[in-house]
C-alpha cells in the first residue's frame, strides 16, 4: 500500500493532463466559427486548473477516510508510511503536475502556516485564500501570467488528530509540529490550482 497511493496518482495526474492537452489540440483544430485557436487553449487551461484542484481534493478525501475509524495502531502505521492526506496529494501533486505540463502548472494546498513549504502560495494564491475563508465556494484570477482557480478545504474529522485542540499541543505522530487548533467543518485552507498558458 505503501507504494499504491502514489502510483495510483500519478497515473490518475497523467492520464488527466493529457486528456485535456487532447482537447485543447482538437478543439483548435476544429474550432468554432468565430472562435480562435488561443480561445480554445485557454478554455482547456481553466479545464485542467478545475480538475487539478478536484482531483487533489479527492486524493486528500480518500486517504482522509482511512483515519476515520481506525484505531490508534493503525492510524500510526498509516503515519509511520506517510499515508496522510497532506503527505500523499503534496508529493503527487508537486512532482507530478509540474513534469507532465511542461511547469506551466501547479497546485497547492494553501494555508496561513503551511508545515510542508511547497505549498507556501504565491501572491495570488494567498488572496485567493482570503477569498475563500469569507465562504465563497470557489475563487477565481486570471493574471497576466496564469489562469487560477481554487476551491476551500474543509477540517475533517480525521484531520483534528493532527490539527486539532489544543492549540499548540503537540500532534501525536508528527511531534515537531503543533497542533493548529482547527474545529471540524472549518475552512481551513485552499486548494489553488495555477496554470499559465503555453508557449
Amino acid at each position: 500500500m505503501k507504494c499504491t497511493v502514489p502510483i495510483v496518482g500519478f497515473a490518475l495526474l497523467a492520464l488527466a493532463t493529457g486528456l485535456v492537452s487532447g482537447c485543447a489540440a482538437a478543439k483548435s483544430d476544429g474550432a468554432a466559427p468565430g472562435k480562435t485557436a488561443s480561445y480554445h487553449a485557454a478554455q482547456a487551461d481553466v479545464e485542467l486548473a478545475r480538475l487539478l484542484v478536484k482531483l487533489e481534493l479527492r486524493t486528500r478525501g480518500v486517504i482522509g477516510s482511512h483515519y476515520g475509524g481506525a484505531d490508534f495502531a493503525h492510524r500510526a502505521w498509516l503515519a509511520e508510511n506517510l499515508l496522510l492526506p497532506a503527505a500523499v496529494a503534496d508529493k503527487v501533486f508537486h512532482q507530478v503536475v509540474p513534469e507532465v505540463t511542461g511547469g506551466r502548472a501547479w497546485v497547492k494546498m494553501v494555508v496561513d502556516e503551511p508545515r510542508n513549504p511547497h505549498n507556501a502560495g504565491d501572491a495570488t494564491a494567498i488572496a485567493m485564500l482570503a477569498d475563500i475563508k469569507t465562504g465563497q465556494p470557489e475563487a477565481i484570477r486570471r493574471t497576466r501570467e496564469a489562469y487560477y482557480y481554487a476551491e476551500p478545504i474543509k477540517a475533517k474529522k480525521a484531520c483534528l488528530l493532527c490539527h486539532g485542540q489544543p492549540t499548540g499541543e503537540s500532534d501525536p505522530y508528527f511531534p515537531q509540529y503543533k497542533k493548529n487548533g482547527w474545529e471540524e467543518g472549518q475552512v481551513v485552507g485552499a486548494v489553488v490550482a495555477r496554470v499559465a498558458p503555453a508557449a
